[in-house]
C-alpha cells in the first residue's frame, strides 16, 4: 500500500510539474503570401481572471509563451493594416504548436471612399527594438530607402555607411531576410521609400542565441525594413541614363552615368538584379569590395604606404564633403579616394522552399578604375635642435580593382526539434596599381612649415595582387523535449590566399650626408591562412526563470607568409636576403565557459565566465631560423543586464573581456621599403592583447507625442595593446638592408599598456507641429588614450572631442521634402611627450537637401553642403560649399518617366581634407576630388503589382492619394513613385 501511494504521489507531482510548464508557440504570417509579419503584437489572455502576457513576433514572425498552466486562453494578434485575429485556446496536458497563424489584410474603416487612418506614432519602443512608422516621415514620391532612413532619429548615412543610435549598422534586412548579403548600401539605394511600412532598429542576436533564447551578448546593430503588403507581389524597378561634357565645347568625352535595377517579389520569393556603369564616383561598394591584401601586405611589400597602425590607412581621419568619400583607412570599406570609374552588377535571391528551407543568395561583380592624387603634411612628436621634425609628400596613383563575391545562407528545419544552418561565402579579388611618390623630410620653423630639408625620395611603385577568401559556416541545432534544453554544434572554416608581385624603383637624396642612392627591386609575396573553429553549446533550464549555458570552443589558425625580394641589375635578379623572409604562425585556443541567466518580469540579467588557454607558435625559417612559443591563460568574464521600466522604456548594460592575437603581418619581421622615408617591419615577439568592454544604453519613446530619446555611454580598456614604436632618424642609418636617410621614419609594432577609449552619444527627437517637421538633436563626447613609443620615449596621445548636431526634416507633404542639418565637432590633441605638438581643430558640416514637385510635374532638387575646418596645418584650413542641383520634368501619362538637367558642384569649390592624430604624429591630407560638371539625365520607373497598388496605400492624416501632382494616374503597372538607386 505504501509503495502504491508513493507511486501515485510521484505521478501526480510529475503531472503537476508538467502542467506548470506548458507553452504556446506559433508564427504570424500574411494570409495571402505567407510572408512573416515581423513585429506583430501577440497577446495571450488567461480566462477567467484575464491575466495578460504580451510579446512581439521576431524576425521570422515567430512567437512563444512559456511557463503556462492548464486552462482556457484567448490569443489576440494584431498588425497595422490587418484585421485583428482572436482565437480561444485550451491547454490540457500538452503544449500547443499553432503553426502558421494567418492575418488578413484590411481592418480600416472606409467612409464614402475616404479611409480614416489615425495619426501615426513616429516611434515605438518594443523591448530591445525601436520601431519607426514610415507614415510619420513624409518623403518625395521619388525617394529611396536612404532618403527615408536619414529622417529617422539618431540615424546617419555617410558614403553608404549607416550609423544608428551612435553605432555602426552591420546588417540591413528586408522583411527579416538578407538583401544583397550584408551590404547596407545596396538595400538603401535599391528599395523605394514608398514600399516601406516599418523600420526596426535593434541589436540582432547571433544565430546561436536566437535558437537557444539565451542572450550571449554577441549582437550586431541591425535595421529591419518591413514592406507594405501591396508591394510583396509584383515587379518594380528603375532605369537611368545620363551624360554631360567635361567642357561645354567638347562632347567627345565627358561624364556619364548608367544604372538599372529590377525587383520581382512574389510572396516569399524575391529576385533582384542591379547594374551600373559611371565615371562620377558612384562606387556602391560593399564591405569586401576593396582588396584585402592592401592591409595584409603592408608589412610584406604590399601596396599600402605610410599611415598609422600596421595595415595601412589613416586612422581617425575627418572626411571632406562631396561625393569623393574618404581614404580607404577605416576597415578598408569606405569609397576609395580620388576619382573612380565603376562597372558593377549584382543578383539577389531569397525564398522559402516547402516551408522548411529558407534560402538567401547573392552575387556581386565590381570593376573599378581609380585615379588618386594626394598631398600630405606630417609633424612628428619629436624635436631636434628645438625644431619639429616633419614629412610631406605628393603622390599620384592609378589602380584597377576587380571583385567577385558570392554569399549563401540556407536554413533547413528537418522537423520541429532539429535544424541546420549553412553559410558559405566566396570572394575573388584582383588589384593592379601604379604609383609615383615624391617625399621629403624636414625641420619645421615656428610656423610648422618646412625650413631645412634633410632628405628626398622619388619612387615609382607597381603592384599586381590577387586574393581569395572562402568561408564555410555550419551550425546544427537540436531542441529537447524539455522546454529550454538545447544543444548545438558549430563548425566554421576560413581559407585566405594572398599573392602579390611588386616592382620598386627609387632615388634617395640625403642632404645631411650629401649622399645619393638608388633602388631597383622586385618582390614576391605569398600568404596562405586557415582558421578552423569548432564549438559546442548546451543550455539547461533550472527553473521557469533561470537558465544555464555551457559552451566549449576550440580554434586553430595556421598562417604562412613567404616574401622574397630580388635586386635588379643589368637585367639580372639577385636575391636580397635582408629583405626576404619565410614565416609561419600557429594560434591555438581552447575555451570553456558557463553563464547563468535569470529573467523575471522587468529584469533580465546574466553573468558568466570562460577559461581560455591560447598557444602562439611562431617559426621563421629564412633568412635565419627563429622559433618562439608562448602560452596564455585567461579568465574572460561577461555580464548583461536589461531592465524594462515599461514597454517603451528600457536600460541595457553589456560587459565582456576579449583577447586578440597579432596578425601574421604584424609578426613577420620583414622590411617594407616601398617608401624608403617610411620604413615598416614586423615583430615576432608580439603577444595577444586583451580588452575590457563596457556599454550602457537607455531607450525611451512616447508614441502619443512622437518623442523619443536614446543615450549611450561606454568604452574599452586594452592591455598588451599592439601599438607602434616609431623612430625618426636624426642621421642616416642602415636598417634591415635599407639605408634610411636623416629624417626617415622606422615603425615597428610593439605591445603597450593603458590604451583606452570612452564615448557617449545622446539623441532626442520631437515633432514641430507648427511647421509640420521633425527635429532631432544629438550630442556626443569621446576621449581616447593611445600609447606609442617615439624615439624610445613613451608617449600617450589623448584626444578628447565634443560634438553637437541638429536635423530638421520636413513632414509637410510628399510634394515638398527638405532636410536641414548641421554637425560640429571640436577635437583637442594632447601629447605627454611633446606638448609643443598639442593642437585644437574644429570641423563643421551643414547640409540642406530640397526635393520639390512644382506644378505640372516639374521637379526641383537641391543639395547644399558647407564644410569648414579650423586649426589644421597652414594651407589645409578650408571653408567651402558643395552645391548640387537639378531641374526636371515628369513625362508620360502616369509620370513614370523624368527628364532633368543635373549640375554637380555649381560653385566649383568641392574639396577633400582629412586629419589624422596618432601617438607619433599629426597629419593632414588633401585628396583630388570630383569637380564641377553638368549632366542631362533620363529616368524611367517600372511598376507592376497584383492586388492593391502603391497608389492605394493610405497616406497619413486620412488622405488617399490617387496620383502625383501635375496629372497622371499613380496606378499599378507604372506611375509616379520614383526608385532610388
Amino acid at each position: 500500500m505504501r509503495k502504491a501511494l508513493w507511486l501515485l504521489f510521484c505521478v501526480c507531482s510529475f503531472s503537476g510539474a508538467l502542467a506548470q510548464n506548458l507553452s504556446v508557440r506559433g508564427r504570424i504570417v500574411d494570409g495571402k503570401d505567407q510572408a512573416p509579419l515581423i513585429g506583430s503584437n501577440v497577446l495571450l489572455i488567461q480566462l477567467p481572471d484575464s491575466v495578460r502576457q504580451g510579446t512581439a513576433a521576431d524576425g521570422q514572425g515567430a512567437f512563444a509563451f512559456e511557463g503556462l498552466t492548464t486552462g482556457r486562453y484567448v490569443l489576440s494578434v494584431s498588425f497595422l493594416g490587418y484585421t485583428t485575429l482572436r482565437r480561444t485556446l485550451e491547454l490540457n496536458s500538452q503544449s500547443l504548436s499553432l503553426g502558421a497563424v494567418a492575418l488578413q489584410s484590411g481592418g480600416a474603416v472606409a467612409l464614402k471612399g475616404v479611409e480614416v487612418v489615425g495619426q501615426a506614432a513616429a516611434s515605438v519602443q518594443k523591448g530591445d527594438t525601436t520601431q519607426f512608422d514610415s507614415r510619420a516621415f513624409k518623403t518625395n514620391p521619388d525617394a529611396s530607402a536612404q532618403d527615408l532612413i536619414t529622417k529617422l532619429p539618431g540615424v546617419v548615412v555617410t558614403d553608404g555607411k549607416v550609423q544608428a543610435q551612435g553605432e555602426q549598422v552591420q546588417r540591413i534586412l528586408v522583411d527579416g531576410k538578407e538583401f544583397f548579403g550584408s551590404d547596407p548600401d545596396a538595400v538603401l539605394k535599391n528599395l523605394p521609400a514608398e514600399a516601406i511600412d516599418k523600420i526596426q532598429v535593434f541589436d540582432r542576436r547571433s544565430d546561436q542565441s536566437q535558437f537557444t533564447g539565451f542572450n550571449d551578448g554577441n549582437t550586431e546593430k541591425t535595421i529591419n525594413i518591413t514592406t507594405k503588403p501591396a508591394f510583396r507581389n509584383g515587379q518594380f524597378g528603375r532605369l537611368l541614363a545620363g551624360y554631360g561634357p567635361d567642357h561645354l565645347n567638347s562632347l567627345s568625352s565627358g561624364k556619364y552615368r548608367l544604372s538599372g535595377n529590377l525587383n520581382s517579389f512574389k510572396g516569399t520569393q524575391r529576385l533582384s538584379v542591379v547594374a551600373q556603369s559611371n565615371n562620377v564616383n558612384e562606387q556602391n561598394f560593399g564591405t569586401e569590395d576593396l582588396l584585402g591584401v592592401i592591409g595584409t601586405s603592408a608589412q610584406g611589400g604590399g601596396g599600402a604606404r605610410g599611415g598609422g597602425r600596421p595595415g595601412g590607412g589613416r586612422p581617425g581621419g575627418q572626411q571632406g564633403g562631396g561625393q569623393q568619400g574618404g581614404a580607404a583607412g577605416n576597415f578598408l570599406v569606405n569609397q576609395t579616394g580620388g576619382i573612380s570609374t565603376t562597372h558593377a552588377v549584382g543578383l539577389n535571391y531569397s525564398d522559402t522552399w516547402r516551408k522548411k528551407t529558407d534560402v538567401q543568395a547573392s552575387y556581386f561583380f565590381n570593376l573599378s578604375d581609380n585615379t588618386t592624387q594626394t598631398s600630405t603634411n606630417r609633424l612628428y612628436n619629436v624635436l631636434e635642435q628645438g625644431r619639429k621634425l616633419g614629412y610631406d609628400e605628393n603622390s599620384d596613383a592609378t589602380g584597377r580593382n576587380i571583385n567577385h563575391r558570392f554569399n549563401l545562407r540556407l536554413e533547413h528545419k528537418f522537423d520541429t526539434v532539429n535544424s541546420v544552418l549553412w553559410q558559405p561565402r566566396f570572394t575573388l579579388q584582383r588589384n593592379t596599381s601604379n604609383s609615383s611618390l615624391d617625399g621629403r623630410t624636414f625641420l619645421a620653423g615656428s610656423s610648422d612649415e618646412p625650413q631645412t630639408i634633410q632628405s628626398l625620395n622619388n619612387s615609382r611603385y607597381t603592384s599586381a595582387q590577387d586574393g581569395i577568401t572562402l568561408t564555410n559556416q555550419v551550425l546544427y541545432r537540436h531542441r529537447f523535449a524539455r522546454r529550454g534544453r538545447t544543444f548545438s554544434l558549430g563548425v566554421n572554416t576560413t581559407y585566405n590566399r594572398r599573392n602579390a608581385d611588386n616592382y620598386l624603383t627609387s632615388r634617395n637624396y640625403d642632404f645631411v650626408r650629401a649622399d645619393t642612392s638608388a633602388t631597383d627591386q622586385y618582390s614576391r609575396l605569398d600568404q596562405l591562412g586557415w582558421n578552423w573553429n569548432g564549438s559546442a553549446n548546451y543550455t539547461e533550464p533550472l527553473s521557469l526563470k533561470a537558465q544555464l549555458q555551457a559552451n566549449y570552443t576550440v580554434s586553430y589558425a595556421p598562417n604562412d607568409s613567404d616574401k622574397r625580394t630580388f635586386d635588379q641589375l643589368d637585367g639580372r635578379r639577385t636575391p636580397n636576403d635582408a629583405l626576404s623572409n619565410v614565416f609561419r604562425s600557429n594560434y591555438l585556443t581552447n575555451s570553456a565557459g558557463l553563464t547563468y541567466r535569470y529573467q523575471f518580469e522587468k529584469v533580465e540579467w546574466a553573468v558568466g565566465a570562460a577559461v581560455q588557454q591560447a598557444q602562439l607558435h611562431n617559426e621563421q625559417t629564412f633568412p635565419r631560423d627563429l622559433t618562439t612559443r608562448r602560452t596564455f591563460y585567461n579568465v574572460l568574464p561577461n555580464a548583461q543586464l536589461q531592465y524594462k521600466f515599461s514597454r517603451q522604456q528600457n536600460l541595457r548594460l553589456n560587459y565582456n573581456m576579449r583577447t586578440q592575437n597579432p596578425s601574421i603581418s604584424q609578426l613577420q619581421e620583414v622590411v617594407n621599403n616601398s617608401n624608403q622615408l617610411q620604413i615598416r617591419t614586423g615583430n615576432p615577439n608580439l603577444v595577444q592583447e586583451f580588452s575590457h568592454n563596457l556599454f550602457l544604453r537607455y531607450s525611451a519613446a512616447q508614441p502619443e507625442t512622437s518623442r523619443s530619446f536614446f543615450a549611450l555611454i561606454g568604452g574599452s580598456y586594452t592591455d598588451n595593446y599592439i601599438g607602434n614604436s616609431t623612430t625618426v632618424l636624426q642621421r642616416a642609418q642602415d636598417f634591415g638592408g635599407v639605408t634610411v636617410p636623416a629624417g626617415g621614419q622606422i615603425t615597428r609594432p610593439v605591445n603597450l599598456n593603458k590604451q583606452y577609449s570612452l564615448r557617449s552619444f545622446a539623441n532626442y527627437t520631437l515633432p514641430l507641429k507648427v511647421i509640420k517637421s521633425n527635429l532631432n538633436l544629438n550630442a556626443n563626447a569621446t576621449f581616447s588614450q593611445t600609447p606609442g613609443i617615439v624615439n624610445q620615449g613613451l608617449n600617450y596621445n589623448r584626444a578628447p572631442s565634443l560634438g553637437l548636431g541638429a536635423v530638421l526634416s520636413s513632414n509637410i507633404s510628399p510634394e515638398l521634402d527638405f532636410t536641414l542639418s548641421s554637425n560640429s565637432s571640436q577635437t583637442y590633441a594632447r601629447n605627454t611627450l611633446l606638448s609643443q605638438n598639442n593642437s585644437n581643430y574644429f570641423r563643421q558640416t551643414s547640409t540642406l537637401r530640397l526635393n520639390w514637385i512644382l506644378v505640372r510635374g516639374i521637379t526641383l532638387q537641391s543639395d547644399v553642403n558647407h564644410v569648414a575646418y579650423r586649426g589644421l596645418t597652414a594651407g589645409f584650413n578650408q571653408s567651402y560649399v558643395l552645391w548640387n542641383a537639378s531641374l526636371g520634368k515628369k513625362l508620360f501619362a502616369k509620370q513614370q518617366g523624368e527628364l532633368k538637367l543635373y549640375a554637380f558642384d555649381l560653385l566649383g569649390q568641392n574639396n577633400s581634407i582629412s586629419r589624422s592624430i596618432t601617438d607619433a604624429y599629426t597629419e593632414d591630407v588633401r585628396t583630388n576630388i570630383l569637380q564641377r560638371y553638368l549632366m542631362l539625365m533620363f529616368t524611367y520607373n517600372l511598376r507592376s503589382f497584383s492586388g492593391a497598388g502603391p497608389a492605394d496605400v493610405p497616406r497619413e492624416g486620412g488622405e488617399r492619394r490617387f496620383g502625383p501632382p501635375g496629372g497622371g494616374g499613380n496606378r499599378p503597372g507604372g506611375g509616379g513613385g520614383g526608385f532610388g538607386g
